[in-house]
């Protein structure tokens, strides 16, 4: 993910939009992460997913590969002892 600066954003408007179409760019404000840039079908795509409910049986594969690959939190570890292979 690329990380620039509003006024450069604003100066470099067609660079960024154009390198949007391969990665998120996030566009920072004061110092801090304000907003972030991407493709219309990226953005297509997040909005099918969201608040949409799904079976477990019905969840697209990339979003089970994703799961897969996600740490639990360190707090999460407290309730170790509740699972029993």
């Amino acid at each position: 993910m690329t990380k620039v600066t509003a006024g450069e954003f604003t100066r470099e408007f067609g660079r960024y939009r154009t390198l949007a179409h391969r990665e998120p760019i996030i566009i920072t404000n004061h110092g801090r992460e304000d907003v972030v840039l991407i493709a219309a079908d990226d953005y297509a795509r997040l909005r099918r997913y969201e608040q949409k409910a799904f079976h477990v049986s019905q969840l697209p594969r990339e979003m089970v590969a994703e799961l897969g690959s996600v740490a639990p939190p360190e707090a999460a570890e407290r309730f170790n002892s509740e699972y029993t292979p």
